[in-house]
């Protein structure tokens, strides 16, 4: 017997301890098939946090200085306060083994739920998000964005030929958090093909939409440095309880957890999502049943613009996660906006209206000595209906009709994290000199040749070829002393990949070598960061 694909270990810290599935994993493997098991089991809290990520935008005319410049902060007109602008990302994740039983559980619906898909052909090729889709009846190797994304600019080159084309893109509003919990429900005894939940299913319902969570930040050290800022976790319990306990653990015992929460050391926070009704709605995202049952809760949604859209009026659909893009004629664009803009109200969702977009595709003469034309896009105006030539921003990629290009804010973000790592390599150094002002002042170049090139490669001992070297992963290992320590064993089921490799996929896949000009770049800025952080005086 196989160790099922669910059944996963992981690695983060949590209020419970972690997990030695191993060989031992039949035995999680039992339990959560027990039904009675699932029944009366006691979910964890979750643990909170919120990833930012910073966006470089125009600031609004009414409120902002230099209204006309993309800055990442902004400053109000009367005030004078910072505004920074980024995206709040709230993520949620359970605990070990609160994590396989929800696994399980998306094991079971997502049979379910690929095989409604699969009655309907043209439904299945409209849904990408969350699903394993193959390339090819011989290459079983699942989809990505890249491949979503050639998908749909082929669509759109392809009926240009005939006339002008129309693209709208459409983005649901706080997705995850703006779930209906009773129509969530529906949806899941509909799969199910019950009219009550049974009691293990029920269980795991209310974990997800009655749950409970803690913030990360009140599991750090309380006491705060120089710059008001808290600091990190308290290493040396966790490095006591990896020894003494063998497994990795905020606390030592459920009963210490227990105490911290009545002593008020440690706050436990409700589902903080709400409607207009004062209703709670909402999932957690970060389960691994969350990105499923979004999937669930708009198959409906899905259905209906297939029958309606797709199949009577010979229009392209297509939705990843919470981004729409419909690809029809002009006079058609009307007509599809409202119906989907009531659609989304029957739903139970929201969508941003200010994010629409409406683009028209169309071929322009671009050299008029030789009447050259070219497929041009243009998008319009949602005021003036005005067309300004602007690329379609879709999955990461800018298509402009005539060229494809992988995002400006990617590759910006991209630069951002090497310049930011390469910043704290010299910082080390740095500190390391005043300790040992005979050490040497560098940065060596296999330490971050990984920032901006192809995976590192090492020589083997026993030959001259060049062989990649094998992530690995650890375990906790009892030792001749009574403690444990960590014991490596390598994984060699994924391979290693970065910003690099990525870009070179959309350069196999799209079969245009253009994208790797796009980051030519990666070794100058690094060398320019050394020398401009390697030379600062010590913090």
């Amino acid at each position: 017997m196989e160790k099922p694909d669910w059944i996963k270990e992981k690695g983060y810290l949590h209020l419970s301890p972690s997990l030695k599935i191993g060989e031992d994993w039949k035995r999680y493997y039992y339990n959560i098939l027990n039904k009675e098991y699932v029944e009366r089991y006691a979910f964890y809290p979750l643990i909170h946090t919120v990833l930012k990520d910073r966006k470089y935008k125009k600031g609004d005319p009414e409120k902002h200085k230099h209204k006309d410049s993309r800055r990442h902060c902004h400053f109000h007109k009367e005030t004078n306060e910072p505004e920074r602008t980024y995206k709040l990302r709230p993520l949620h994740y359970a605990s070990h083994m609160d994590a396989l039983v929800y696994g399980y559980y998306k094991h079971l619906l997502n049979k379910l739920y690929e095989n409604k898909l699969k009655e309907n052909p043209i439904l299945n090729a409209s849904v990408n998000a969350y699903r394993k889709i193959p390339i090819s009846k011989e290459n079983e190797k699942g989809k990505s964005t890249i491949h979503f994304a050639k998908e749909a600019f082929d669509e759109i080159k392809e009926r240009v030929d005939s006339q002008d084309v129309c693209v709208m893109t459409f983005d649901l509003k706080s997705f995850f958090s703006s779930l209906d919990h009773q129509f969530l429900k529906q949806k899941w005894k509909w799969l199910l093909g019950v009219d009550e939940l049974p009691k293990d299913h029920y269980n795991v319902f209310k974990a997800c939409t009655k749950f409970k969570y803690v913030l990360l930040d009140d599991l750090r050290i309380q006491r705060k440095n120089k710059k008001g800022r808290r600091l990190g976790f308290d290493e040396s319990k966790l490095a006591k309880i990896r020894k003494e306990k063998g497994f990795k653990c905020f606390f030592e015992s459920n009963e210490e957890f227990r105490k911290i929460i009545k002593e008020g050391k440690l706050r436990i926070y409700s589902n903080p999502f709400f409607s207009k009704e004062k209703k709670n709605i909402g999932i957690p995202q970060g389960l691994p049943i969350s990105a499923l049952l979004a999937n669930l809760y708009l198959y409906d949604f899905d259905l209906k613009i297939v029958n309606d859209i797709v199949t009577k009026r010979k229009a392209y659909y297509r939705r990843y996660s919470d981004d729409i893009i419909v690809v029809c004629t002009p006079d058609q664009s009307e007509f599809i906006e409202k119906y989907i803009y009531d659609l989304v109200e029957e739903s139970k969702v929201q969508i941003s209206k200010n994010k629409t977009e409406k683009f028209i595709f169309k071929n322009v003469t671009y050299s008029p000595k030789h009447h050259e034309k070219r497929l041009t896009c243009c998008k319009v105006n949602k005021v003036t209906k005005e067309e300004k030539e602007t690329p379609l921003l879709y999955l990461g990629f800018e298509f402009r009709g005539y060229k494809t290009v992988i995002k400006s804010a990617n590759l910006s973000s991209y630069y951002r994290k090497i310049i930011s790592i390469t910043k704290r390599r010299c910082k080390r150094t740095r500190m390391l000199l005043n300790k040992t002002p005979e050490a040497k002042k560098a940065i060596y170049i296999n330490q971050i040749k990984k920032l901006y090139n192809k995976p590192l490669k090492i020589k083997d001992s026993e030959s001259t070829e060049l062989k990649k070297q094998i992530r690995k992963r650890y375990s906790l290992v009892r030792n001749e002393r009574g403690f444990y320590e960590f014991s490596h064993y390598p994984v060699n089921n994924k391979k290693e990949s970065n910003y690099y490799s990525y870009v070179r996929r959309c350069c196999m896949i799209f079969g245009e070598e253009h994208f790797m000009n796009q980051i030519r770049k990666r070794k100058h800025v690094v060398f320019t960061a050394i020398n401009r952080h390697l030379h600062k005086k010590a913090d």
